[in-house]
Order: structure tokens, then C-alpha cells, then sequence
């Protein structure tokens, strides 16, 4: 499924302020410029957005935003202006993602559980579940990362998966769901799973077979089609398998692994193609095989891995 244009460009903007995240704190006096960056903020919505997404992730890094004292005097009225605004997008943010869930795991942690109704479930890391398998109702609220669950029959419970806008319901079944803010991915290994998901005013539903995969988010519904399902549940094992995925793929599916953030500063690197196999017990060094492997630079510095462009070797072609 394409991503839409909209979500695209959001996430270039994402980058910029990245951008002016690193510049602003990297002690270079010439790249300070809260007086720009501002400007910048301010130049749209979408703009707004992406620095408020931007300096979420600062955050959580443990970097303070701390401008110079010498800056403007309007920049204090308008910083806390941000700061209530980000204090109250915080509270819904953790409403919404789950923060405090039945279920949460952290970097690099996986949890086996065995549910009341006899159903196993596995949780990958950074993972926000609610889990409600008591009396009538069989369901699994997911708010981020992925889980794997093998269902124990009980004709008189439907067991539900809800994830988005989506509700997956077992049909005696094993299978894999993965979230990542709106978008689900699901991959069935064992009979059939029902996916119903509101969309665009409407419900569109899909039955997806064993050996199938099928994506959602808030635009729609795929078509379900054929997937290696042993691959793409690799993580169960302590694998993740690529099969020519682009690096920014492997990038992202790495990151709920690695303490901190990963993130490419070059756009066009994130589509050079990798195949093979990652063992996520020690990703550091999983890290330096790709850039013996690829013409990119990885440095390391404190809660931040950055990629960069290595022009010293073979360039990306375009």
C-alpha cells in the first residue's frame, strides 16, 4: 500500500527539524539559530506538527530544549506557549499509544505470556498491549509494536486483535500484528484471520489465509497477498530476515531493538537495497556489517546513531 503524499511530506518535515534539533544542540556557535528555527515552526501547520514530533523524540532522548538566554524576548512567551501545548499533546499522546497498558515492553526486551483462556502470546520489543480474555469478551488492544499469538479454540469467544481503526478476529488461527502509529500490518501463519477496518465513512472487510499478509491504516484496506511467513515472524527467533528491503525497512525494524535513535540525515541513502539476515542480539554490531557493507558512515553519539553518506566510497546512485 502507497504511502499517501501527505504522509510523505509530514515526514520529511520530521527530518528537518530533526535537522535543526542537532544543529541547534551540537555546540557549534555558527549552527545556533533558535531565531530561524522558530521562523521555521512557524511557516505552516504541517511544520508546527513535525517540530512538535520532533522535539518529542528529543526528549524522550533526555535533551532538554534549552535555548540561549540572548535570544529575542517574544521566544520565552512563545516557549511556553509550546510547553503547554506539548504538555497537553503528551497527556493525549499517552492515552493513545498506551502507555500505561496492560503489557509494555522496552528496548530489546521480548515477553512470553500465557493468557487465562489458554491462548500464548508473544510480545516483541516496545510493544503496548491491553489484554482482556475475562467473562465473554477475548481482546487484545494493541497500541504499538508487535505481537504473535497462537489462539486456543473456544467456539462460544471470538477472539479479537484491535489495532487502528482495524479489528482482526481469529478464525482458529495463529498470526502476526504490527502497528506503527496508524498503520497495521498483519501476517496470518496458521488458518485465517477476518479483518474488518473503518475507513473513508465505510467498513471494508478482508479474510486473510495462511501464508497471506494484508496493511491498513486510516486511508484503507490492501488486498491480501502472498508473504514468506516465516521471515516476516524471524523476530520470534531473534532474527530479522530482509529480502532486498530498502535500508530505511531495516532501519526502522531495528530501532525497537537499539537503545536511543536511529536516524539517516540523507533521504536518498534510505533506499539502498539490503538482503540478509540480522540477529538483534547485538545490534551494534549488525550496525558496523552494514556499513562495511553499504557506502554509509554510522556515528555513534550519546542516544543518537546517525547515518550519513560515506563520499569516500561508491556513491548512491540516482
Amino acid at each position: 500500500m502507497n504511502v499517501p503524499d501527505s504522509q510523505a511530506t509530514q515526514s520529511a518535515l520530521r527530518e528537518q527539524a530533526l535537522q535543526w534539533l542537532v544543529d541547534l544542540h551540537s555546540g557549534d556557535k555558527q549552527k545556533v539559530d533558535w531565531e530561524g528555527y522558530l521562523q521555521w515552526c512557524e511557516t505552516s501547520p504541517e511544520h508546527q506538527r513535525a517540530a512538535q514530533a520532533a522535539e518529542r523524540l528529543w526528549e524522550q532522548l533526555g535533551s532538554a530544549l534549552q535555548c540561549p538566554v540572548s535570544r529575542p524576548q517574544r521566544l520565552p512567551v512563545l516557549g511556553l506557549v509550546l510547553a503547554v501545548g506539548l504538555a497537553c499533546g503528551l497527556t493525549w499522546h499517552a492515552a493513545e499509544n498506551g502507555w500505561m497498558a496492560d503489557q509494555r515492553t522496552g528496548v530489546g526486551e521480548r515477553r512470553t505470556l500465557q493468557l487465562a483462556d489458554g491462548s500464548r502470546l508473544e510480545l516483541a520489543p516496545q510493544t503496548r498491549v491491553d489484554v482482556d480474555v475475562d467473562g465473554s469478551r477475548r481482546v487484545l488492544r494493541l497500541y504499538s509494536g508487535e505481537l504473535y499469538v497462537q489462539v486456543a479454540a473456544d467456539p462460544k469467544r471470538p477472539f479479537d486483535v484491535e489495532a487502528g481503526e482495524g479489528r482482526m478476529r481469529a478464525l482458529g488461527t495463529a498470526f502476526d500484528v504490527r502497528r506503527q502509529d496508524s498503520s497495521v500490518h498483519l501476517v496470518v501463519t496458521e488458518h485465517a484471520v477476518r479483518v474488518d477496518v473503518q475507513a473513508n465513512d465505510a467498513v471494508q472487510t478482508a479474510e486473510v489465509q495462511e501464508g497471506q499478509a494484508l496493511d491498513y491504516d486510516d486511508n484503507g484496506v490492501s488486498q491480501p497477498y502472498a508473504v514468506d511467513a516465516s521471515a516476516e515472524t524471524a523476530w520470534l527467533h531473534d532474527r530479522l530476515v530482509f529480502n532486498n528491503r530498502t535500508l530505511g525497512d531495516v532501519l526502522d525494524a531495528m530501532k525497537p531493538y537499539h537503545s536511543g535513535l536511529i536516524w539517516i540525515r540523507d533521504a536518498e541513502l534510505r533506499q539502498l537495497p539490503v538482503t540478509g539476515i540480522v540477529g538483534t542480539n547485538d545490534l551494534p554490531a549488525q550496525l558496523q556489517l552494514l556499513q562495511r557493507s553499504l557506502p554509509v558512515r554510522i556515528r555513534q553519539l550519546p542516544w543518537l546513531t546517525l547515518i550519513e553518506r560515506d563520499n569516500t566510497r561508491v556513491r548512491v546512485s540516482r
